[in-house]
């Protein structure tokens, strides 16, 4: 067996870059500027505008790929007009569409609107070049391509990423390199994916549509999969499902808001499972796979009702949010395909990909959008709590209130004031604040924490709704407070004779520590967090010999200001003990959890300590 020349090499590379230039230079650009993300010390400090032009490669890549591809297949000399119509719809998403944040998360609606795009994208891939073409056959097993070749471009390249971390990792032992590890192997990763993959990807799209139309035998391995592995995990998930469907229909209980993404996975993976066999459906060889995909739709409808039944239990409690919009949407779908394949003699694949990238774009442009039709939903049930407790009227601006609410109704007040400030829709609520809420988001906006700044807005909000700090406080969400004093000042362990230091945290809690009163006398010291209180107990055998109380040190810590918790005094920061041991415990540091819910009392989160023994 010969090895191919690197002339050899080079030319079949050639060949996806002439048809696929646009896609490739949208892949290039996308990974220069992720490498420049991770070169970035503090992903916070980026500039907006590249991650902004991250998100934008990422939609130009497929969307230009199909654009090529719909070109190619129509044979037309257009590649020049089809490329500057990619740009320009890159470029509209660019200027319009693009969160000019430096982070994903920092803005919702603008992430939605990504992800929803993506999808339209690779669903635009997916029909591009069978536009006003009814070539059933040739339409799947271009799918069926791209599927397998998407499976085949990520083994290798994970293959090749692997075997270049290894080579990397020869070189730090053998010749003592060192270097920021993390960033290599992400750099290494980003251009493995971002080029490699991409590249080796285009270079398997079926260029003659004549020869996939032609009828070929069923790929073994995707048969074996389908049929043996993937049908039977749908199988599993129905049966759990409707078994879940007959307890709801015993006890007469409303089913759990879980239920309604267990059923959505259930859908996408058994749509796919017919999608991946729709040539053996006919096939009589193959009855297990026949009945599935005559049956699979069928069985689905009265799953659907109870994915029903599950969103209108959660938006009539908490009213629609975006997510939720898109979990009725679909459902909504769900529902029209189930019809569509079981009334349908067509029974045509391609109606999937193109009521998908409808729906898609339907769910981010209009009034009728996702947006617009949550802000309304959720506006709504926040006046109509207001009314509810007597705080607003409608025609009315509340200046600063003077009502007080149930705990229930605070939290959920809390909970819709968390929601507009995350979405960015404070300004929705404007006829019923007298303030001029975007001058306040505006002063409430600082160079702390983004976090630090939306508490700050919604302390702000809730109290001129309540009129009344303490019960304004109170109904916040949890809050988490750190203190400390500056142990590089020495400790101060007249009287004593021993020092132990010991650190108790949410994630690294144990029960190992000791402090030895003799060489033959030790006690093993534990956090206690309780609902009502917090101790540090000493336990000898297994038995608590001694209790040192943390409630009374929390209420004068609580009663700090935030500027004053950093760098305390060394007695601000002691219990004595008053037991039989007369042990004292001088804290390092404490952050401590203050509950929304009155029932419980705050909590210590994280404790680093020490104990001094006399």
């Amino acid at each position: 067996m010969k090895f191919p020349s690197v002339k050899y090499l080079g030319e079949q590379a050639l060949i996806p870059l002439k048809r696929f230039y646009l896609p490739l230079f949208f892949s290039f650009m996308g990974t220069v500027v992720a490498i420049c993300l991770i070169n970035a010390d503090e992903m916070i400090a980026t500039p907006p505008e590249l991650i902004s032009l991250m998100y934008t490669c990422l939609l130009a890549l497929p969307c230009s790929l199909g654009f090529m591809l719909y070109a190619e297949r129509a044979r037309r000399n257009v590649r020049i007009e089809t490329s500057v119509l990619a740009v320009g719809l890159i470029a509209i998403y660019k200027f319009w569409l693009s969160p000019h944040t430096g982070s994903w998360h920092y803005n919702t609606r603008h992430f939605i609107i990504f992800l929803v795009l993506a999808a339209v994208v690779h669903m635009w891939v997916a029909i591009a070049p069978y536009i006003k073409k009814d070539e059933r056959l040739g339409f799947w097993r271009y799918n069926e391509t791209l599927f397998a070749r998407m499976l085949l471009s990520l083994a290798f390249s994970a293959a090749l990423f692997l075997g270049l971390s290894l080579g990397i990792e020869a070189c730090i032992v053998l010749f003592k390199f060192d270097f920021d590890y993390y960033k290599v192997y992400l750099r290494l990763w980003v251009v493995v994916m971002g080029v490699f993959n991409t590249w080796f990807f285009l270079a398997g799209i079926p260029a003659s549509y004549e020869e996939i139309n032609t009828e070929k035998a069923f790929p073994n391995a995707l048969r074996i999969f389908t049929q043996y592995i993937l049908i039977p995990i749908v199988t599993v998930y129905m049966v759990i499902l409707y078994a879940y469907g007959v307890k709801i229909l015993l006890t007469w209980s409303l089913p759990k808001g879980w239920v309604s993404t267990l059923i959505f996975c259930y859908a996408v993976v058994g749509i796919l499972a017919v999608l991946l066999v729709t040539p053996l459906r006919d096939d009589k060889d193959n009855a297990w796979v026949r009945f599935f995909s005559r049956f699979f739709f069928r069985a689905s409808l009265p799953l659907i009702v109870l994915l029903y039944v599950a969103i209108w239990v959660r938006v009539g409690s908490y009213g629609i949010t975006e997510w939720r919009y898109f979990l009725v949407l679909m459902g909504a779908w769900l529902g029209f395909i189930s019809f569509y394949f079981i009334r349908s003699r067509a029974k045509n694949i391609k109606v999937i990909p193109v009521s998908l990238i409808i729906i898609g774009l339907l769910s981010v442009f209009g009034p009728w959008s996702a947006f617009p039709v949550a802000e309304r939903s959720q506006v709504k049930r926040f006046k109509h709590l207001l009314i509810k407790n007597n705080i607003w009227r409608p025609g009315q601006k509340v200046t600063q209130g003077t009502g007080r609410v149930s705990m229930q109704d605070g939290l959920e007040l809390n909970s819709m004031l968390a929601y507009f400030i995350e979405h960015k829709e404070v300004p929705a609520l404007q006829d019923i604040y007298a303030a001029n809420l975007e001058k306040l988001v505006k002063e409430t906006q600082s160079d702390k924490s983004r976090w630090a700044d939306d508490e700050m807005l919604k302390e702000k909000l809730f109290g001129i709704l309540l009129n009344d700090s303490v019960n304004a406080a109170r109904l916040l969400a949890d809050r988490y407070n750190s203190f400390d004093f500056d142990v590089n000042k020495g400790l101060e362990v007249a009287g004593f004779s021993k020092t132990f230091h010991f650190s108790f945290g949410t994630y690294s809690r144990t029960d190992n520590y000791r402090i030895w009163l003799s060489d033959t006398d030790s006690l093993r010291v534990v956090l206690d967090n309780k609902d009502t209180h917090s101790s540090v107990d000493f336990l000898r055998k297994g038995n608590v010999v001694e209790i040192i109380q943390l409630d009374s040190l929390i209420k004068r810590l609580q009663a700090i200001s935030g500027s004053d918790s950093s760098g305390l005094p060394q007695k601000v920061m002691t219990i004595d003990d008053t037991g039989s041991l007369k042990l004292r415990l001088i804290i390092k540091s404490i952050n401590i959890k203050d509950t929304a819910n009155t029932s419980e009392g705050p909590k210590v989160r994280s404790l680093n300590a020490y104990i001094l023994v006399r």
